[in-house]
C-alpha cells in the first residue's frame, strides 16, 4: 500500500513538473511588422519581441526622420540568425515597415518665418502682408525627435520682380541639418494688399453700413487697379453714399462716394435767412437734391423766386444774404 501511494506521488509531482519546465523555456523571437524607432540605428529589439541579450545588437541605419521604409523579412530573420539569434519564421515572405520618429515642422510654420524674413526688405512693417506660396512638391521639414532648436533662416535670395525666392532653412541643434548643410526651398513670396468690398450692390444715393462691407487681400500684381484713392478701411465709407451704383466684391474708390443726400429734388424744404439781429424762416421746394454742405437751387413758395442755399440738415437750407457796403466818398477842396 505504502508502495502504491509512493509511487502515484511520484508521478503526480512528474506531471506538475512538466509545465514548469515548459515554462522556464525562454520564447523565441517574434517579427515586429510594424516598427518605429527614434534613433539613428535599428537594433534587434526593435524588430523583434524576444530579443533577449540580442536586444542591443544593430543591424542597419534607420530611415531619415518622418520617413518610412520597407524591408523584406527574410533579410531581418537572416541577419538575426547571423548572430545566433533564431526567430520565428512564419513572416519570412512579408514586408517590415520601419518609420523614423521625427519633429515635424508644419509648411504654415515654414512661411511664416520666410514672410518675417523678407517683409523687411520688401519695405513693409508687417509680415501679414508677405504672401509665402511654396512650388509644389514641397514637404515640410522633419529632424530628429529630441531636437528643440528654432527654425531659423540660414541664406535667402528674393527677387522682387517676379516675386521668387530660394531659401535655406535649419534647426538649431540637429544633426541632419549640420549634414545636409540645411533644407532647401523655393516658393514665390508677394506683397498683399488690404482693401475693403461691398457684400451686396449698393445703388445710387443708398448709404453704406459696417455690415455691408468685407475685408479682402490679394497680391498687389492681381489688383491693379488700385489707386491712392481706393477705400482701404471700413471707416472710410461707413455713414457715406454711393454717388453712383457700385457692384459687390470690387474695389471702389472714394470718388465713387458721397456724404448723405439730406434734401431731395423736389422735396420740401425749410429756408433760414440769417442776418445781423433777424432770422427769417419760409417754405420752399429743392430744385436739385443736396448733401450737408452742398450749394443748391431752391424756390420760395410763396414768392416763387430760386435762391441759393447751402444744405444744413434733414430737409433744411440756410441763406445768407450778400454784405453791402457803402463807401463815402468825400471830395476835398484844395485850399
Amino acid at each position: 500500500m505504502r508502495t502504491l501511494r509512493t509511487l502515484l506521488a511520484s508521478f503526480a509531482l512528474g506531471l506538475a513538473a512538466a509545465p514548469v519546465a515548459a515554462f522556464d523555456a525562454p520564447p523565441r523571437p517574434v517579427l515586429r511588422l510594424e516598427v518605429a524607432v527614434s534613433g539613428e540605428v535599428v537594433r534587434l529589439g526593435d524588430l523583434f519581441q524576444n530579443a533577449g541579450r540580442f536586444a542591443d545588437v544593430p543591424v542597419f541605419r534607420s530611415p531619415d526622420p518622418g520617413h518610412t521604409g520597407q524591408v523584406p523579412a527574410w533579410r531581418i530573420i537572416e541577419a538575426a540568425r547571423r548572430v545566433g539569434l533564431e526567430p520565428e519564421t512564419g513572416d519570412r515572405n512579408r514586408e517590415v515597415s520601419i518609420t523614423r520618429d521625427a519633429r515635424i515642422l508644419p509648411l504654415a510654420e515654414m512661411e511664416e518665418r520666410i514672410a518675417m524674413a523678407l517683409a523687411s526688405s520688401m519695405g513693409l512693417s508687417d509680415s501679414n502682408r508677405v504672401q509665402v506660396a511654396f512650388d509644389r512638391g514641397t514637404r515640410p521639414i522633419a529632424v530628429e525627435k529630441g531636437v528643440s532648436g528654432s527654425l531659423d533662416i540660414l541664406r535667402i535670395e528674393h527677387d522682387p520682380r517676379t516675386g521668387r525666392f530660394e531659401a535655406v532653412l535649419g534647426i538649431g541643434g540637429s544633426p541632419r541639418t549640420d549634414r545636409n548643410g540645411g533644407f532647401r526651398v523655393q516658393g514665390t513670396a508677394v506683397e498683399l494688399v488690404e482693401f475693403v468690398v461691398l457684400a451686396r450692390s449698393i445703388g445710387r444715393g443708398e448709404v453704406i453700413r459696417s455690415s455691408d462691407l468685407v475685408v479682402d487681400r490679394k497680391p498687389r500684381t492681381q489688383v491693379p487697379a488700385l489707386t491712392l484713392d481706393t477705400v482701404v478701411s471700413a471707416s472710410q465709407a461707413v455713414g457715406m453714399a454711393a454717388r453712383r451704383p457700385i457692384g459687390p466684391e470690387r474695389p471702389f474708390r472714394m470718388a465713387d462716394l458721397m456724404k448723405p443726400e439730406l434734401v431731395e429734388r423736389n422735396g420740401n424744404v425749410l429756408i433760414t435767412m440769417e442776418m445781423p439781429g433777424l432770422s427769417l424762416t419760409m417754405r420752399g421746394r429743392a430744385l436739385e437734391a443736396g448733401a450737408e454742405g452742398d450749394m443748391i437751387q431752391v424756390e420760395n413758395l410763396q414768392s416763387r423766386k430760386r435762391l441759393q442755399a447751402t444744405v444744413t440738415g434733414l430737409n433744411r437750407v440756410s441763406i445768407t444774404p450778400p454784405v453791402t457796403t457803402t463807401t463815402a466818398v468825400a471830395t476835398a477842396r484844395t485850399p
